[in-house]
Formats: C-alpha cells, sequence, structure tokens
C-alpha cells in the first residue's frame, strides 16, 4: 500500500495497481483503482483494499447491496447496474432476496478487485475436493430443490446453497445390497452388485407383478458403488441370505401378501418389500429328514387337523402347513410296556413283545405316571414313569410302628414286587409303590401290636413278616395289578435316642457275651486238638518204637545168626582133638584181644585201678603148637584180657 501524506486542504494516499479505495462522500460511496496519487478533504472517510489472488481451488462469496431508495440508477460509473449483472458464473442467475442483496460467488484462479463500493466479501474459502467414492447433497436454501454433486471434482457451491456432509459411495460387494427409499414418491428399490442375482429370484410371472407395483424399481448392475438420489433414504447394508443344501426360508411380500419358499443351496437378497418369516425366533430353518427313526408332525392350516408324515423323504412344510414336532419311532423291550391315550379318552396298550416299534399318531398321549421313589413312599419326591417294566422290582421302605409298650420303632423293609396286569393298574392306581408300602406297613402293625418292645426286638423277622409273605388269597394286590413276591426286614432301631441307647447298650452286651463264648469255645477248640494232635503223635511214636526195635530185633537175628556161623567155624576148625570148653575159650580170649587192639588204636584215655584189672598175656601158638590148621590161619597176636 502506497503513504498517506495530509495537507493543509485535506489528505493524499498513493495506492499500487493492485488496490482501490472507496471514498465515503457526502454525496455516496466512490471507489477509485491504482496506481497512483489521491487526495480528498479531511471529512472524506477513506478505506484502502488490496485486490483478491484467488487460486484454482479457492473462491469468495460477494454480496452486493443495493440502495432500496433508487433501485433504477448507479451511484457511479462502476457501480453495478441493478436490474442485470454478469457474474463469473455463467449458470448463476440473478437472484433477488428481500434485503435487497444480490449474491455473487467469485472462483479462482483469478485477481478479483471491488467493483461496488457497497459490496461485502467473505473471507477466501477452499473448494471442496470430492473423491471418485464420495458425494456430498447441496440444497438450494431460496427454492428447497436438493441435488447430488458426485466426485471426482472441485466442487465450488453456487448462491444460497447449504452443503450437507461429505459421504462415501455405498461399495456393494457381491453378497451384500441395500434399500433405496425415494423420500419424494415413497416407493422403495433394492440395490445389489449383480442383476443376474435378482432376476433369476423371481419367475417371470412374479417379475411382471413386481414390476407393474412398483415401477421405480431398478436394477442395478455390479459390482459397484452405489450413488443414491438426493431424496434417496438408504437402509444399513444387508448380506445375502445364504442357504446350505439342508436349509430353506420363507419369504412375505408385505405389498402383495405373496408368500414363497426358497431352498438352498443359494444366495439371494430380499426384494423391497421382502421380508423373512420368522418363528420360534428363527427364519432359516433345516430341511427336515423323514426316515424309519423318524416322523413329522404338521397341522394343516386349511382343515385345522394334525397330520403324521411317516414316508421317507427331505420334507419341506408347505404354506398350508405349520411344523409342530419331530416324533421319534418308539421301541420297547420284551419286559417293557406302554399306554397310550387317544381323542376319545380310549386307553391303547403297547407290549414289547407285540408292538416292538411304532410312532405316535396325531391326537394320542403318552400315559404317565408319577410314582414315589423317597424312602418314606409318602409323595413327596416322586419320578415320572411311562414305561412299565414288568420284570421283579426292589424298593426299600422305611415306617414308624408301635409295639404294645407305647414305644416307637422305626422298621426297614425291602420289598420285591412285579406288574401282572397293566390294564388293572393303570384303572385302580396312580402310584403302585404307594400302595404296596402302604399296605405293607397295615400288615406289619397288626403283628407289632402284639408283642412289647423287648420281645419284637427279640422276634424273628421271618416271624415279623409271616403275614405279609403268605401266599394267602389278598385281592388288594390282585385289584391293582401287582404281585408281591419277598418282604425283607433290613433293620429294626428306636425312634427315641436315649431308648435306642439303652437297647444298643443291651445288645453291646449281648453281642460281648456271644464273642466271649464263641471266644472260649474257640480257646477249648484250640486245646482239645492240641491234645488230639498230642495223642495222635504220641501213637504214632509208639508204633515208630515197635517198628525199630522189630527192625533192631530182625537185625540183631541177623547178626546173632551171621556170629554163630563164624563162631561155629572158628571152633570147627579148631579140630575134635580140642575140648569144647578149651574151643570156647581160646574163642573168647581171640575176642578180648581185638577189644585191646581197638582200644589201644582210639585216642581214648582210660583209667583203670589194678584191682579192675587181670590181665594175662598168652600165645595162642604155644597153647596148640601141634595144631598145623591154626597155626596156618592165626597170627602171633598179644592177648590182653582185662
Amino acid at each position: 500500500m502506497g503513504c498517506c501524506k495530509s495537507t493543509q486542504y485535506g489528505c493524499c494516499i498513493a495506492i499500487d495497481h493492485d488496490e482501490s479505495i472507496i471514498l465515503n462522500k457526502p454525496t455516496g460511496k466512490e471507489i477509485r483503482y491504482g496506481p497512483g496519487w489521491f487526495c480528498f478533504p479531511s471529512w472524506w472517510d477513506a478505506q484502502v483494499f488490496k485486490s483478491i489472488a484467488l487460486q484454482s481451488n479457492q473462491y469468495i462469496i460477494v454480496k452486493h447491496i443495493i440502495d432500496p431508495n433508487n433501485k433504477s440508477t448507479s451511484h457511479t460509473r462502476n457501480d453495478i447496474p441493478l436490474t442485470k449483472r454478469t457474474t463469473t458464473n455463467e449458470k448463476d442467475e440473478l437472484l433477488n432476496d428481500s434485503e435487497m442483496q444480490l449474491i455473487e460467488i467469485v472462483r479462482g484462479p483469478q485477481i478479483y478487485q471491488l467493483k461496488n463500493p457497497y459490496d461485502i466479501f467473505s473471507e477466501i474459502k477452499s473448494m471442496l475436493n470430492l473423491s471418485s467414492t464420495q458425494y456430498i447433497i447441496v440444497t438450494d436454501k431460496l427454492t428447497g430443490v436438493k441435488r447430488v454433486e458426485c466426485g471426482p471434482q472441485l466442487f465450488c457451491p453456487k448462491p444460497y446453497d447449504e452443503i450437507g456432509e461429505i459421504k462415501n459411495l455405498y461399495n456393494l460387494s457381491s453378497t451384500e445390497y441395500l434399500l433405496v427409499t425415494d423420500q419424494s414418491t415413497g416407493e422403495r428399490i433394492t440395490v445389489t452388485d449383480l442383476t443376474i442375482l435378482i432376476l433369476t429370484r423371481y419367475s417371470s410371472s412374479y417379475a411382471n407383478q413386481l414390476d407393474y407395483y412398483n415401477k421405480t424399481t431398478y436394477l442395478f448392475l455390479g459390482p459397484k458403488l452405489f450413488l443414491p438420489k438426493a431424496y434417496d433414504q438408504i437402509s444399513p447394508i444387508y448380506n445375502y441370505v445364504v442357504l446350505n443344501h439342508t436349509q430353506y426360508c420363507r419369504i412375505i411380500d408385505s405389498r402383495t401378501g405373496v408368500m414363497r419358499i426358497e431352498k438352498g443351496p443359494k444366495t439371494f437378497a430380499l426384494g423391497p418389500y421382502e421380508a423373512l418369516l420368522r418363528s420360534d425366533d428363527q427364519t432359516i430353518f433345516d430341511i427336515i429328514n423323514i426316515d424309519t427313526e423318524n416322523a413329522v408332525l404338521v397341522k394343516n392350516l386349511d382343515t385345522g387337523l394334525d397330520e403324521l408324515i411317516t414316508t421317507p423323504q427331505k420334507f419341506i412344510p408347505s404354506f398350508t402347513q405349520k411344523f409342530m414336532e419331530i416324533r421319534k419311532l418308539v421301541k420297547l423291550a420284551p419286559y417293557e410296556n406302554m399306554v397310550l391315550i387317544d381323542k376319545d379318552g380310549q386307553h391303547i396298550l403297547k407290549n414289547g413283545v407285540k408292538d416292538k416299534s411304532f410312532f405316535i399318531y396325531p391326537y394320542q398321549q403318552v400315559y404317565k405316571q408319577n410314582w414315589s421313589n423317597d424312602l418314606k413312599k409318602d409323595h413327596r419326591s416322586t419320578v415320572q414313569v411311562d414305561r412299565f417294566d414288568t420284570r421283579n422290582q426292589y424298593m426299600d421302605y422305611e415306617f414308624l410302628v408301635r409295639t404294645a409298650d407305647n414305644v416307637e420303632i422305626i422298621l426297614d423293609v425291602s420289598i420285591f414286587w412285579q406288574i401282572t396286569d397293566l390294564y388293572k393298574l393303570v384303572l385302580v392306581t396312580q402310584d403302585p409303590p404307594e400302595d404296596i408300602c402302604n399296605h405293607t406297613r397295615s400288615e406289619i402293625l397288626s403283628q407289632v401290636s402284639k408283642y412289647n418292645m423287648k420281645e419284637f426286638m427279640g422276634l424273628p423277622n421271618s416271624k415279623l413278616i409271616d403275614s405279609v409273605n403268605s401266599e394267602k388269597d389278598d385281592s388288594f394286590y390282585e385289584s391293582r395289578g401287582v404281585n408281591v413276591i419277598r418282604v425283607e426286614v433290613l433293620e429294626k432301631r428306636c425312634k427315641d435316642p436315649e431308648i435306642q441307647k439303652i437297647f444298643k447298650q443291651i445288645i453291646d452286651e449281648k453281642t460281648n457275651r456271644i464273642k466271649n463264648i464263641e471266644k472260649q469255645e474257640a480257646e477249648n477248640e484250640v486245646k482239645l486238638c492240641d491234645l488230639n494232635g498230642k495223642i495222635e503223635a504220641e501213637k504214632l511214636v509208639g508204633t515208630l518204637l515197635k517198628i525199630k526195635k522189630e527192625n533192631e530185633r530182625q537185625e540183631n537175628q541177623a547178626d546173632g545168626i551171621a556170629e554163630g556161623s563164624r563162631i561155629q567155624n572158628f571152633i570147627g576148625n579148631l579140630g575134635d582133638d580140642v575140648p569144647l570148653e578149651r574151643k570156647l575159650q581160646i574163642y573168647f580170649d581171640i575176642q578180648n584181644t581185638k577189644r585191646l587192639e581197638l582200644l589201644a588204636q582210639s585216642k581214648t584215655t582210660l583209667y583203670l585201678t589194678p584191682k579192675e584189672v587181670d590181665t594175662k598175656v598168652i600165645n595162642v601158638n604155644t597153647i596148640h603148637p601141634s595144631d598145623v590148621s591154626i597155626q596156618t590161619n592165626m597170627q602171633p597176636k598179644l592177648h590182653v584180657e582185662v
């Protein structure tokens, strides 16, 4: 900007070529452009403006103020005519507002100079850079008309344009779609990625009907980026409905009321007015396999009757059929029975021998009973029974009895019973275990009341339950179709803890006495066994001694025979001329000599007194010198006789 200089008569301002000055004179405003010096009186207001440099992506908003008192004349030669103006936007039109303002959008690139002293311009603004995947909705504030501006472009708004937020185009994949509602007409359209997916979804007749009701439904080829219109209301992006080979779904058109069934495998998008029918919080259902083990119960919506479909197939309910449930094939063991109730209330008996497997048909119900399964059989705890077992059954029962001396005793019994006639059981009782236990209790009570506590505790269990186990004709069990096989008493105990404690002490004493007796008998048996063992041992020892003595006798006899033979041979060899007494004397002397030799050869020391020793030495050869046979057979030996 140039400099400003004050003079005696006013002020002078120097401005450059890109500047202008607005002089506010008493008669109005005037604009002058540089370069140069401009002088004006000091009582005039002056304002210098620099030209605005706009780049290619910039713009400003200029408001042209019109004099409301004189709309037919310009203030100066540089003022814009009031009836016509030319803007930099060729498509802009002359717009008059209630405040007598004209709005002009000035785009770059250019150097903008102020043309009218009454103009008001905004700060420099940047144009909107819209990419190829972005768009905005622009609203004309004067007419209310909306339009869509899509990229790629540098968007510069028109006068009175209200710009919405920048949005991205809808990128639809091959498995996505969305619903578009035209707010100006109220119509809906479905936008998908591939037209073929929409075309194959309808039959030719349905496509014609859809086109008749929905003239604004268009099919868009894809994959694509969807650009909505100005008055389009866009739904969230939905995924295609995916059905595998075991699934199906039901679809209803809310505009026409037409329903259809889609069966997999396939993927598809719903139409503008279509929705999936929901049942039990499900929209996609599994195809039902009907085979020899499974059947399907459906309700015919036309007739209201239930139907059971047992033909093997891949079953999908039609529009006139409502799926109720899958019914399994009922299988019975040979010992099992079931009772069915039909719609007329008749009982149908199913036996495991004749009816091994069957389906439960419509309007038939399985008859069930609630049996007591607690120890006291008071129906507080029950189990549901729908299969009746005809085998022998076992149950425990605990109840209270009172003796003749008014002592309460708890009995635990075990009952074995069996179902003999199921039809009678169903008609007469709802809880057979409870009836059997109550009847058993009454029979036992009639016996217990005859005894006091001591007698009752000592009473054998078999005698206590004789009346229950007797084979007398009992119409009670026969009328209920059951048979009690055996009742056994498991335990007897007093209800009062103090009495039970005393009774326990009595039992303990009896037990200890029996234990001691048994112990003594055991000890006696041990001693008796010991004595018997010793007797048997002595007998065996005597037998052994006898055998030993007999053996020794036989050995001695053999030795004697051998020794006698030897002596006989010795004496015989001495000759006949020697007397027998002398022969014997010779033999004994020889034997003594041998004994002394054995004694001399051993290391044994023998101490003898002279009186006890009678020793003499004999030379056998000198006794019988003429006996040749003796000399040849005997060696000279020293004989010592003691």
